[in-house]
């Protein structure tokens, strides 16, 4: 009986408990805010912008090219020998000056050569003389002749005008005519002596000739064993040393001209179409196929920390057009330099060169465009799309030429999800 109630005693408080559980719960529902769904809000996207403005824009077109000797001299002696003597500046690098000293060949053997070209020459000088001097005497002796030869005719017409009559008798006759026959063939004799002598002096003449040409080449010969600098420039290839034996046409030295320095680059064939004319000109006596001839351009070198600019001429294109890429060699000549100038042939320059003048466009960063031909706006807070048709496209920006784009604000980097009609906003 006690244990029975003991039981319904923990049974009550149970219950009782439970009760208390579910009145607190309802309590707490009642008594809760009431939660009202908020509506959903359009996202808006935060975009890099730019606004556009038509002008008249000037690109520059970059290149990297390199710089070239514009002109250089393989220095080679015309004549062999032992080098005895070098200049003060030949080694590697060296600036020269026009006539300085490069190299000196023994000239021993070529001074004997002039004295001995010198000698017979005048040793044919003298038999030159003294031919002429013959010649005088025997047309002297052949006058005399001459005259006794006339004299001897007279006679000889007389006497047989008086053998004819019986004058004279026929032993004078002969003794006339055999006195004419003598001196007839003495004048005969003289004659030929005359033209021998003659024939000699032309000969004796030939051979002065002859001789005075070799007294110019030994003369030449023994000038060239001094060689100077044709020009003011920079030393490369200095080998030599004294003592050693040159031969003729080895090269010495190789000089490259300090004021003809180049700058030898590529350009695109892109590019190259943009600064074409349309018709052929002519100009300093060569076709002007382009408006690159003569254009002023600027050529940076940049070493270390350090940014040299020079400005050079376009003077000439390359003989042939690159098959794979389209693009076609040029050639600028560095103007304003001198032998100070630090730059040298090999050097790595960025060349940089004003395109053509592009009138009433917009310039927009080549991020902006996409697949080509697409470029996104902002109207009113949202995207529109816009379909272009690019005048140019550098490596930065690309020249639309679209009127109705001024004003207008571009989207310069469009993300992955952009469509037509987002909210966007100028970050």
């Amino acid at each position: 009986m006690i244990q029975w109630t003991k039981n319904r005693k923990h049974a009550g408080l149970a219950v009782l408990i439970c009760i208390i559980g579910i009145i607190v719960v309802v309590f707490l529902k009642i008594s809760a805010p009431i939660s009202v769904a908020k509506p959903e809000v359009e996202k808006r996207w935060a975009v890099a912008t730019k606004q556009l403005y038509m002008e008249d824009v000037q690109p520059t077109i970059q290149e990297f090219g390199t710089i070239v000797a514009g002109s250089q001299a393989e220095i080679k002696p015309l004549v062999s020998g032992r080098i005895i003597e070098l200049g003060e500046n030949y080694y590697e690098g060296a600036i020269v000056k026009k006539g300085n000293l490069l190299a000196k060949i023994d000239p021993f053997i070529y001074q004997i050569k002039v004295e001995d070209s010198e000698a017979a020459l005048q040793e044919v000088l003298n038999k030159i003389l003294e031919t002429e001097g013959e010649i005088k005497f025997e047309s002297k002796l052949l006058k005399i002749v001459g005259f006794q030869l006339a004299l001897r005719k007279k006679d000889l017409d007389r006497r047989k005008k008086l053998f004819r009559q019986g004058s004279s008798s026929r032993k004078s006759l002969d003794d006339a005519e055999l006195a004419f026959n003598e001196m007839n063939q003495n004048f005969t004799v003289r004659e030929q002596i005359i033209l021998r002598l003659k024939n000699r002096l032309a000969q004796l003449r030939a051979t002065a000739k002859r001789s005075e040409l070799r007294l110019k080449l030994a003369r030449r010969d023994l000038k060239e064993t001094s060689i100077f600098a044709p020009f003011g420039g920079f030393l490369a290839n200095a080998s030599f040393s004294r003592g050693q034996k040159v031969g003729i046409n080895e090269r010495i030295v190789r000089l490259i001209e300090a004021k003809r320095l180049e700058v030898k680059f590529r350009i695109s064939e892109r590019n190259f179409s943009d600064l074409l004319t349309p018709k052929i000109e002519i100009f300093s006596n060569n076709f002007k196929v382009t408006e690159l001839m003569e254009k002023k351009i600027q050529v940076k070198w940049k070493i270390g920390k350090r940014t040299f600019i020079y400005d050079a001429i376009i003077n000439r294109l390359g003989a042939e057009i690159d098959a794979s890429g389209g693009g076609i060699d040029v050639f600028a000549e560095l103007i304003g330099i001198d032998l100070v100038t630090p730059l040298r042939p090999g050097a790595f320059v960025e060349v940089n060169i004003p395109s053509r003048l592009y009138k009433d466009v917009v310039m927009v960063p080549d991020s902006a465009l996409v697949r080509d031909k697409i470029i996104y706006l902002v109207i009113n807070g949202r995207v529109k799309e816009k379909i272009v048709n690019p005048l140019r496209r550098g490596a930065k920006d690309i020249l639309l030429g679209d009127k109705d784009l001024d004003g207008s604000v571009v989207i310069t980097r469009p993300f992955p999800k952009i469509a037509d009609g987002l909210m966007v906003r100028a970050r």
